[in-house]
């Protein structure tokens, strides 16, 4: 292949936004990204699903770190000759762009939300997700990703809502799906259920103040009292039970001249510093059915309420041993009220306001309700102590309001069912990093309750349950066509209101059958990606079975409990298998105080003045390379991402620019890619370059990315700072050794397009524009995996004896800088003792360190440790080839001051020089005469 001209065209400073500017015109220009996935096999897919992100603004560096990803894995299968589809996806529905519309609009509850019209309202959301999602397109462009924005799906989208349906009912066809009253969490700003994995994924816990209250319970017919604690005193008039560790011992005990009833091992931490006389112990199911006298009589009790029952939740590390029990406001209340029959009182709104008909606090908020509460059992003598405690309280992962768990009708994913095909198809998926297989995401699947997928809002799919208005007859549509049929109805739009004005005629008494107002779980439509992004069953049945489960998914440590388990959920639901194949979790960026990143916090740089500063490119391998990649946590690091800037990008391009720089001045052709060199620096530098590409190539299969960024800068650091410094005499202008220069330059050039290449699913960008520039390709993205030898024997003895060669010279430097002799000053000689690999056999090893050292020769002898012992004593011929050198190094920084090519010939001004190397100054320093004068300067000619 003949010299390409563009070698001569890189630009002379690396600027990286402004190559990266210009790669992404070249891209777009040409259909680059289209290119690299129609060029490889149909028959060979590489199946990626893309988690579809929130529309609630413009991303940061969370969305940036998973695009990264979800890019460089993708990039790598294309050049392995894989097909990777990617597509961009959005989701749109549910509370996140509710409350954003919401602030919008300027309203804070459902009421106003009705009173303005449901159909205004979900006009706005569209509006809301339709402007947003324009502005990611910079973002993501700007950090190299390619993904299909023009065809990406949306969760709000006719044909994505038609699968969530299908999905809904195959789900409930096959009994996983049910109605029932269950606790849960609850909002009570947004008046909606509210899944647990939605509040721990992102850890909407936040630590708050709240009464710490020992509260009595009058036994009925003795003058005692049951001692028992909470955190909750807003709940208190919905008790109806106290429960007890059946097993464990209780006493009663007489202080302050009252009678109390607790537990034996909370007795001193209750009790305190006060006095008190123990006058029975008991075990707890000597407890079991004393009755005691309601706290208030707001609800009429059941013959089973107030009284004591046994419970194995009971715990002896916090209250008193004694559990106050309100049905309908916490999981271990409602099944202990469910399995005894006990009253469970609606005694909270869906605005999580009391009860009118509680009197003493009717109207207030739940967390209001806690003084007036407090103040009326104190003055009825009910309180043994009351103190204030800071512990972590849910809170809504959208609006931020505390939550509360609440005994609501809901829609139920039966997760029961479920968990042991979850726990066996876990076993089939490949975790990155391989704890999270059985850490967090099995436990999360032990530990997971019934998945609760209706919410009672308005912006979602809806929930496709038709339910007749005279029987119990349902009728669950798994299509459009199907509910067409059903109502008689075109259906052009299955969101709300529209779908609430179709109806169903019932086809067991002749009712008519409406809509159920509940809309599903965003994220049951989250997981119901890898059908509903193809429209699947409906289109697509051959492209959809050949891309499921998914070869690679990726996200952050929140999904464990989000999407990853949704997806998992519903596969295993619809076919009984894992949904992917291999998972990536990545750990959070942190804010750079440590803080979760808040532009209320202002703790983190705007990614588009960061890209702008100092590239994508830097930004890939500084993300790819740190530990968020192994499932950890880092804070945002303006100075880590300027150092791969610097100690990577930068010294790739300098020693680039290099090779370019001489291989033109002396009009280099790359004839073939078969030149065997014979010297020493280029069967190194290749068998650096073979190990360097297999180890990428390895831990990129392995997406251990971590690990394959790790290989970048040592092997551009031996480039730049071994091979090309060692390598400079070769390819000069002055170089005498014709065939070993265009060895040098056949070697270099190789390096190159076979570096670039297994550099590129990394850093984009600079290697488009090398790569193209060195080769007249179209694309190093459109290029195959390089190839690579078996690392031979021989290999790895070259490698070995190099790693001690530059250890010699490393410590001969040492020397010459206790000593403050230069380097360009020549010594005789370097004793070097130790285990030398038989060095002193290979001449070509020991010119390296003779001409790195500037030493005349080497005396290799035995030895325990690696030493070396330089001869610094200076003979009158040593100190003028010395001067001789400096004179050489001054005239080199004089031309490049005056900007001489470097293969100009002038004429120079020297005050003196040594005439005995005056023949070796104008050869090395390209110097057509010396000029007596009193001091050094350049004359260039005409």
């Amino acid at each position: 292949m003949a010299k390409s001209k563009r070698l001569n065209e890189i630009k002379t400073q690396y600027i990286p936004f402004e190559i990266e500017e210009e790669v992404l015109s070249y891209w777009k220009k040409n259909h680059i990204f289209e290119k690299s996935i129609t060029n490889r096999p149909a028959d060979q897919p590489y199946s990626f699903y893309d988690g579809p992100p929130f529309i609630t603004g413009l991303p940061h560096y969370g969305h940036l770190l998973g695009s990264i990803v979800k890019d460089v894995i993708p990039r790598y299968q294309t050049m392995k000759g894989k097909r990777v589809r990617r597509v961009w996806g959005w989701d749109c529905h549910g509370l996140p762009a509710e409350n954003k519309v919401e602030k919008q609009l300027g309203i804070n509850s459902k009421k106003e939300i009705e009173t303005l019209g449901i159909d205004k309202f979900i006009s706005a959301c569209k509006n809301y997700v339709n402007n947003v999602s324009q502005e990611w397109e910079w973002y993501i462009d700007h950090i190299g990703r390619w993904v299909d924005f023009k065809n990406s799906y949306k969760t709000m989208d006719l044909e994505y809502m038609e699968s969530v349906l299908w999905v809904f009912k195959q789900l409930y066809d096959a009994e996983l799906i049910y109605q029932g009253k269950r606790t849960s969490l609850f909002c009570p700003r947004c008046s909606t259920p509210i899944s647990n994995f939605e509040v721990a994924m992102d850890n909407s816990y936040k630590d708050v103040t709240d009464p710490s209250v020992f509260v009595k319970f009058k036994v009925k017919g003795q003058d005692a009292f049951l001692l028992a604690w909470t955190t909750t005193p807003w709940t208190l008039p919905s008790n109806f039970a106290l429960a007890v560790d059946p097993d464990k011992s209780y006493l009663k005990i007489l202080v302050d001249d009252q009678t109390l009833i607790l537990a034996k091992d909370r007795l001193k931490t209750v009790v305190a510093k006060r006095k008190y006389r123990q006058i029975t112990e008991m075990i707890g199911k000597d407890l079991v059915g004393l009755l005691y006298e309601p706290l208030f009589e707001y609800y009429p009790g059941g013959r089973n309420d107030y009284q004591v029952y046994p419970a194995d939740f009971v715990s002896m590390e916090e209250g008193t041993g004694i559990v106050h029990i309100a049905p309908g406001f916490g999981e271990d209340d409602t099944k202990l009220g469910a399995e005894y029959h006990l009253t469970s009182a609606e005694s909270v709104d869906e605005e999580g306001k009391l009860d009118l008909d509680i009197t003493v606090a009717g109207g207030k908020f739940f967390k209001s309700a806690d003084k007036p509460i407090l103040e009326d059992l104190k003055q009825r003598g009910l309180i043994f102590r009351q103190e204030t405690i800071v512990h972590s309280y849910p809170h809504c992962h959208r609006c931020e309001t505390p939550l509360l768990y609440k005994s609501q009708e809901a829609w139920f994913i039966d997760i029961e069912r479920l968990r042991v095909k979850l726990l066996k198809t876990n076993e089939n998926i490949n975790w990155i990093p391989k704890y999270f297989k059985h850490g967090r995401f099995k436990l999360g699947i032990e530990n997971a309750p019934d998945w609760c997928i209706s919410r009672s809002r308005y912006w979602g799919t809806p929930l496709p349950v038709w339910r007749c208005d005279q029987c119990s007859w349902r009728f669950v549509p798994g299509s459009i066509k199907e509910l067409e049929q059903a109502s008689g109805k075109k259906v052009t739009e299955l969101h709300r209101p529209d779908i609430d004005q179709v109806t169903v005629r019932c086809q067991q008494c002749q009712g008519t059958a409406n809509r159920v107002p509940e809309v599903l779980d965003s994220w049951l439509e989250a997981a119901s990606m890898p059908y509903a992004e193809r429209h699947y069953p409906f289109e697509n049945q051959t492209e959809f079975k050949a891309s499921f489960p998914a070869d690679f998914i990726t996200e952050y440590t929140g999904q464990l409990r989000a999407w990853f388990y949704v997806m998992h959920v519903v596969s295993n639901g619809l076919f009984q298998t894992h949904s992917f194949k291999n998972c990536l979790v990545t750990g959070v960026i942190l804010g750079t105080d440590g803080r979760k990143m808040s532009k209320n916090f202002g703790n983190y740089p705007d990614p588009r003045d960061y890209i702008k500063k100092y590239g994508a490119d830097a930004l890939r391998l500084y993300l790819m390379g740190s530990p968020i990649v192994s499932g950890k946590d880092i804070s945002i690091s303006e100075t880590d991402w300027q150092e791969q800037l610097k100690t990577s990008l930068m010294i790739l391009w300098n020693s680039y620019k290099f090779f370019v720089s001489y291989a033109s001045l002396d009009d280099w052709q790359q004839e073939n890619n078969s030149i065997v060199s014979a010297n020493i620096l280029d069967r190194w530098i290749l068998v650096r370059l073979n190990q360097t590409v297999a180890g990428l190539d390895k831990y990129l299969s392995q997406y251990q990315l971590p690990k394959a960024v790790a290989l970048i800068r040592p092997f551009i650091n031996d480039l730049s700072t071994w091979y090309i410094r060692r390598s400079r005499d070769r390819v000069s202008v002055s170089a005498e050794d014709k065939k070993d220069k265009q060895a040098a330059f056949a070697t270099m050039h190789q390096v190159f397009v076979t570096f670039l290449k297994s550099l590129s699913p990394f850093t984009p960008f600079i290697s488009e524009y090398l790569y193209r520039h060195l080769t007249g390709e179209l694309s190093v993205h459109l290029a195959d995996w390089p190839e690579v030898k078996a690392v031979t024997t021989t290999d790895l003895s070259l490698l070995e004896k190099m790693e001690l060669v530059r250890r010699i010279t490393e410590q001969g430097h040492g020397q010459r800088k206790k000593h403050q002799l230069a380097v360009k000053q020549p010594l005789k000689s370097a004793e070097v003792s130790g285990d030398t690999l038989n060095l002193a056999s290979d001449q070509a090893l020991v010119q390296l360190i003779k001409d790195e050292l500037n030493i005349e020769s080497v005396v290799f002898k035995k030895g325990k440790e690696l030493a070396v012992s330089l001869d610094t004593k200076l003979t009158d011929q040593l100190i003028q080839k010395g001067k001789a050198r400096e004179i050489v190094r001054s005239i080199q920084e004089a031309r490049k001051a005056a900007n001489c090519r470097l293969d100009q010939l002038v004429d120079v001004v020297l005050p003196a020089w040594p005439k005995e190397y005056e023949d070796q100054i104008k050869r090395e320093a390209l110097v057509k005469n010396i000029i007596k004068g009193s001091q050094l300067a350049i004359k260039i000619g005409d």
